[in-house]
């Protein structure tokens, strides 16, 4: 399907090893190289399974799979279709009430409901299912996050724009930020510093002094996705901000005053919009439209990645 191609950056893609596994996926290197599936997505669809977080089109009696319950033959590239995505609302709900036990840390998302420990639900009294804990696993457990190579990963924690303006920093909210498609977690930096919590605010960052070293004393909890719906909000109108995607990526263009005329698009071409036309031949043996020079997106700032819904 073309609405989950990862097309033509060969030069924008970082090269990965196969088969994929979540328990070494750092989402700070994430740059787009696998399409991001929806819960609701991989429900849906008869033929994808979740194998520890990765999702295949594979036949299986079950949807959520770990890797010792498959053939490792039909765990290839040909069979792959990209990497399950859980928002932070949908975590919410994995409290190991109702549902499994599921929490978050350092951006991937782990099934604790066989561990002892996390026994309906809760650590000891001290942690519950159903949040991101990177900082309370990482400052504050004796184990750290070793602990978690105990269990198995259950996909990858996004948030969308509209999640994410919820973690501004007030009222004792969590602040949270967006910084080139990554989402950060900057509550216990003391003090906290003077950012647009609860916003994408990679433009914003570029310019103070500094940011590079505060994000590094921050931790790394998920990755920003759109939509079609929320991409279309980013049209410079409704936002100040104009984002487009190409593929599964998201970029600014806010700045970029002839982006128009770098894609090959009439001048009225509007933001908010999937531009992934521009680089792919819709006909077999001929192309509609002159194709723009890939490289034009490498002066674009990538700010998220397409959830595929």
């Amino acid at each position: 399907m073309k609405n989950i191609l990862v097309l033509l950056l060969s030069s924008l893609i970082v090269a990965t090893l196969f088969p994929l596994n979540l328990a070494q996926f750092n989402v700070k290197e994430f740059k787009g190289q696998y399409p991001l599936i929806s819960l609701s997505r991989l429900l849906e669809t008869d033929e994808f399974v979740s194998v520890e977080g990765v999702v295949y089109r594979i036949s299986a009696p079950k949807k959520f799979l770990t890797r010792a319950e498959v053939d490792a033959k039909f765990l290839d590239e040909s069979n792959l279709v990209g990497i399950l995505a859980i928002n932070i609302d949908e975590l919410g709900t994995f409290t190991g009430k109702e549902k499994q036990a599921l929490v978050a840390a350092n951006g991937i998302v782990y099934d604790v409901n066989p561990s002892r420990h996390w026994a309906g639900g809760d650590h000891k009294n001290r942690h519950k299912a159903g949040e991101e804990l990177t900082h309370e696993i990482v400052r504050n457990s004796p184990h750290g996050l070793g602990k978690l190579a105990n269990v198995k990963p259950f996909g990858v924690l996004v948030f969308t724009p509209e999640q994410l303006a919820k973690f501004n920093g007030k009222n004792r909210a969590k602040s949270y930020i967006a910084f080139e498609g990554v989402v950060y977690d900057l509550s216990h930096l003391r003090p906290v510093p003077n950012y647009p919590f609860g916003t994408e605010a990679t433009s914003e960052l570029l310019k103070m002094p500094n940011y590079m070293d505060t994000l590094s004393k921050s931790y790394a909890i998920g990755l920003l996705v759109f939509d079609e719906e929320n991409l279309g909000a980013f049209d410079g109108k409704q936002s100040s901000k104009e984002f487009i995607k190409v593929a599964s990526i998201v970029y600014e263009v806010t700045n970029v005053p002839d982006w128009r005329e770098k894609l090959h698009l009439e001048p009225d071409a509007v933001a908010g919009k999937d531009y992934t036309s521009q680089f792919e031949c819709e006909l077999e043996e001929t192309c509609g439209h002159d194709h723009p020079d890939s490289g034009v997106l490498k002066e674009f700032k990538i700010v998220g990645f397409e959830l595929v819904k």
